[in-house]
């Protein structure tokens, strides 16, 4: 009797040896299969908005929301993913576009933004693309508090080359320059350097179309080949506005 009861047991626990392994791969496929879903989820609720925005269509509201509510499924099932939350943030700002400037239904929209990627720098704090964001929403704010000001920081010290960064901290830095001290002013210079190395063209354009053309003059100040690209962008934004 003692044996058949060692038998017993014993081949209840190569059984249960067995099954587990069996239980954790189907949890783990389940899990997997949620995370696709998600996943899917997230993407198709960016992806059409994503292509009216690259081809300059501002997105109406109603689309937008629905967005947004796929999204909020997709985070239900994958709460902690920064990338879903990076793409909600995006869509807040998205929804933005919708209302006029400044009203107090973009501002509301840039707002949940903003939180957004305040909660996704305690996830990711070395990313610089969301301190850009943060600079971009709070200079349509027009808030240059400390928060500004340490974003403006953040974002050029963190990734100095990013093409889209430069142009965020240099049209904000300039058109905010009475608001921020000394040494913020001197990373927003800096920066100015880089984007005149890493992109003239875009660099000359952005400073005619924001009204601060006069920072280029040491750059142009015998270059032949820059004060060309001056001119044509300067004549190029006469004939857009006649």
């Amino acid at each position: 009797m003692h044996m058949n009861q060692q038998t017993i047991e014993s081949n209840i626990t190569n059984r249960t040896l067995l099954i587990l392994p069996a239980l954790i791969l189907f949890s783990l496929a389940v899990y997997s299969g949620i995370l696709i879903y998600a996943d899917f989820r997230a993407n198709s609720a960016l992806n059409n908005i994503d292509s009216k925005i690259k081809n300059e269509v501002i997105p109406d509201e109603a689309g937008l929301q629905e967005s947004i509510s796929n999204l909020q499924k997709a985070l239900k099932l994958d709460s902690s993913n920064p990338d879903y939350l990076d793409k909600e943030a995006m869509l807040y700002r998205y929804k933005a576009l919708t209302f006029q400037p400044e009203s107090e239904q973009a501002n509301a929209a840039n707002r949940q933004a903003l939180d957004l990627y305040r909660h996704l720098l305690t996830l990711r704090p070395s990313w610089a693309s969301y301190w850009g964001n943060i600079v971009a929403i709070k200079y349509e704010l027009w808030e240059f508090d400390d928060e500004m000001i340490a974003a403006l920081n953040n974002a050029a010290h963190l990734a100095p080359w990013f093409k889209d960064n430069q142009h965020i901290v240099i049209r904000t830095g300039f058109h905010g320059w009475p608001f921020i001290d000394n040494e913020t002013r001197e990373v927003i210079n800096n920066i100015l350097d880089n984007a005149m190395l890493l992109q003239p063209r875009e660099t000359i354009k952005l400073a005619l179309n924001q009204g601060f053309s006069d920072r280029l003059t040491p750059y142009l100040e015998g270059n032949e080949e820059l004060q060309k690209v001056y001119e044509k962008e300067l004549q190029a934004m006469k004939k857009v506005k006649e």
